[in-house]
């Protein structure tokens, strides 16, 4: 079919047009959009746009041809950024393209810092001389409710509350909005009722429940030494 269709419209020889007429009319230009969107011609160019002229009429229907599906994959691989993954030795930045950073304790504070501000953009909070259960810490806030802290001028943990909404995980998909479920599936896991709620054990990190359920869902989580007060 080529890019550019006339479709002659046939009218009715009666003296005035009834309401069939006029359902016919707008059926007949509705049939001619689908048939024109299912269609594309050898001559077709990617990303262009076909119309339909109606004779008597020098209006135009524009229908731009959708994005092929390659492009828009590539579009939104390059719009990707990296991602932050919670692990109970760091944290990890995930590469566009799969490749990982660790991000461990241990590291000196401006390197995790500019490491995770790479992907999180800068901090919105920074201090020093916190004093904490685990003594005097430094703290770096970043959006979306991750914190990290800082011993000796090293990274030595991290936290996670509630408002980040799931957007940071474990390997394991486990992050805020987890059920117990999914908790226990990913691993062995162990439970207390603290000063602070429920609180869980598991691999190497620790949480708070909103219930005991299978159904509880994680509240915060966090790893290596932080400034949770009891």
């Amino acid at each position: 079919m080529n890019t550019r269709t006339e479709v002659t419209r046939k009218r009715r020889a009666a003296a005035s047009p009834g309401a069939a007429g006029g359902r016919g009319g707008q059926a007949a230009l509705a049939a001619a959009v689908l048939l024109l969107a299912g269609c594309g011609g050898p001559g077709a160019e990617p990303g262009g746009s076909r119309s339909i002229t109606f004779e008597g009429n020098a209006d135009e229907l524009i229908m731009p041809s959708p994005a092929p599906i390659e492009a828009n994959a590539a579009n939104a691989a390059e719009e990707a950024g990296p991602a932050v993954n919670l692990a109970p030795d760091g944290l990890s930045v995930v590469l566009p393209d799969g490749a990982a950073r660790h991000v461990a304790f241990g590291m000196p504070r401006a390197d995790a810092t500019r490491m995770i501000a790479a992907a999180l953009g800068n901090p919105v909070e920074e201090g020093d001389d916190q004093e904490c259960g685990a003594g005097v810490l430094s703290f770096a806030n970043f959006g979306e409710g991750l914190g990290l802290y800082f011993q000796d001028g090293k990274f030595a943990g991290w936290d996670l509350d509630g408002r980040e909404g799931g957007r940071f995980a474990t390997a394991a998909e486990i992050g805020v909005g987890s059920t117990r479920k999914q908790l226990e599936a990913a691993g062995p896991v162990t439970m207390e009722d603290s000063t602070l709620g429920i609180e869980f054990g598991a691999g190497g990190m620790s949480g708070l429940l909103s219930a005991r359920g299978p159904g509880g869902e994680i509240t915060s989580l966090w790893a290596g030494v932080t400034c949770i007060a009891r």
